[in-house]
């Protein structure tokens, strides 16, 4: 079985899977969250969501020059936004006890 997309392609040739199992927790891993534009990997949908908003959304973007709270709490179902990502951050340690050594970046590094 073998991986077509282009970013599976080594010295010209795809990559090669020994199972459909194996496949599976490839595409899951590599390609299911996987953002359009600058293709980084996000763990779920929800943080792919997050990140299009922030960093490929023209919307988004005026809000944000207009001084709109447009970062979302990471915690589904958390209604609070901010605006900027340090405010966040606290809220997310103080308010949901996330670890200070969690990685807040991963919305724009995947």
């Amino acid at each position: 079985i073998y991986c077509e997309h282009h970013s599976c392609h080594h010295d010209g040739h795809p990559l090669m899977l020994p199972s459909i199992y194996a496949y599976e927790l490839h595409y899951e891993a590599k390609h299911l969250n996987t953002c359009s534009v600058c293709e980084k990997v996000f763990p779920s949908s929800h943080w792919l969501q997050l990140h299009l908003d922030e960093f490929h959304d023209v919307l988004k973007k005026i809000q944000k020059e207009r001084g709109e709270k447009i970062y979302a709490c990471y915690v589904e179902g958390c209604q609070k936004r901010f605006i900027d990502p340090r405010l966040r951050r606290l809220h997310l340690i103080d308010k949901h006890h996330y670890p200070k050594y969690f990685p807040f970046d991963i919305v724009l590094t995947g």
